[in-house]
């Protein structure tokens, strides 16, 4: 057997495919983790604040936080009033206020436009406050200023118009008591919000669920980007395991080592062996780049990152290599290769979050290894218990299952002897 392995991972080694994807896709990695991002900036706009939009044009599904509920509105006011209103709405802290300056455009065209955001944008309701907007709200003629466009099914609409007919009913009777003058009814509104207890948001979480700061939000994002191009490595470094066993297949060579008395047990126990072997080197190139990085903030200790990465590479490596050699056909293995790391990326939550998903694609997302990792991960960076179960479990579930499906599919097409 151990002649076995070193054969295998001397071809490995003179394979340029492998050592393309041993040392870029560790380096192009270790590139990813190394990236400051900050999102101070935005979760400071996100939270409280009215958010401008360059232009009418412009998304507010991209300016806003995706747990607040949105609403994109289009100011065709621009008062003061108008501004008290939006700012109100703002601070209450369920909602993502995005205006849009249309001044100068006709209601036709804010209708058209309300018609395009509402399959365009993921707005939770558009609000359009017309330019009468201050008469309207004192002469307590609402339809003749503020026209409400809903566009989800979203419960917390009715919240929202709740809300913004508490404060226009407020707005409407100081403007009785002040005689209809809105600089006199902004100030005696604004010394009432004084005297209203400050409001404080706060996340709570579920006995499942982990809140992230936004840093450790930060290195989760980039720890899922890195796993995305690290599993691809990993991916294609098992059909290249596969290669050797199909080569040795077609050229007689696996007839000969069985006459040499090897079982074939241990042949593709050899086989998987030179997996581990493939998936701690990728790892030990993995480690050394990131040595190199100053300053390198993972959220948790490198050790642990380093072997999330080894059991995670150790599933799709071990998947790749049984593919390839069930298959027979290494162009056929690239293809189902690709295609298995394009997929999960996508489900698992690497390359974009799936969390405001439907309840069906989150169930899907949990079928992919990367899912059960990153959650792991989640925990580790917020230092809860229960990540190394997660890790370890999982890592046994999918072995046993694809060795087993593998060992099944091996039976049924054997090696020509």
């Amino acid at each position: 057997m151990i002649t076995l392995i070193k054969t295998t991972v001397k071809l490995l080694l003179r394979n340029k495919g492998f050592l393309f994807f041993l040392l870029i896709t560790p380096l192009v990695s270790t590139l990813i983790l190394a990236q400051k991002i900050d999102s101070d900036v935005y979760q400071e706009k996100t939270t409280g604040e009215v958010i401008e939009l360059e232009s009418i044009a412009a998304r507010a599904i991209y300016e806003s936080s995706y747990e607040s509920f949105i609403v994109k509105v289009y100011d065709g006011a621009r008062t003061t009033l108008s501004e008290y209103v939006l700012q109100r709405l703002a601070e209450n802290g369920m909602f993502s206020v995005c205006r849009a300056d249309v001044t100068g455009l006709s209601d036709e065209e804010i209708l058209f436009r309300a018609k395009k955001d509402a399959y365009d944008d993921r707005a939770g309701i558009l609000l359009y406050l017309k330019p009468v907007f201050d008469r309207a709200v004192m002469d307590d003629s609402l339809s003749d200023g503020i026209e409400l466009f809903r566009v989800s099914a979203d419960s917390r609409e009715e919240l929202f118009t709740g809300e913004l007919s508490g404060i226009l009913s407020q707005v409407y009777r100081t403007g009785s008591v002040c005689g209809k003058d809105t600089s006199a009814v902004l100030s005696m509104m604004k010394r009432f919000t004084e005297q209203i207890p400050e409001k404080q948001v706060t996340d709570l979480a579920g006995r499942n669920e982990v809140v992230l700061s936004n840093q450790q939000t930060n290195n989760k994002t980039q720890i899922g980007y890195a796993f995305a191009i690290i599993t691809l490595g990993f991916i294609f470094s098992g059909v290249f395991a596969a290669h050797t066993v199909i080569t040795e297949d077609n050229n007689q060579v696996f007839t000969r080592i069985m006459l040499t008395g090897t079982s074939t047990v241990k042949y593709f126990v050899s086989k998987f062996v030179v997996v581990i072997l493939m998936c701690l080197l990728q790892t030990g190139v993995l480690a050394v780049c990131l040595g190199f990085v100053r300053g390198l903030d993972l959220g948790m200790p490198l050790p642990f990152f380093l072997l999330i990465v080894f059991l995670l590479g150790l599933i799709f490596g071990t998947f790749s290599m049984l593919t390839g050699i069930l298959f027979g056909d290494i162009m056929s293995a690239n293809y189902i290769a690709f295609a298995v790391w394009s997929i999960s990326a996508m489900l698992s939550g690497l390359l974009f979050p799936i969390g405001d998903s439907s309840e069906m694609l989150r169930s899907i997302s949990y079928l992919m290894p990367q899912r059960w990792f990153l959650d792991a991960s989640e925990k580790l960076l917020a230092g809860i218990s229960g990540a190394f179960p997660i890790l370890l479990t999982a890592t046994a579930a999918y072995l046993i299952i694809i060795i087993s499906i593998g060992s099944v599919g091996l039976k049924i097409r054997k090696p020509a002897a």
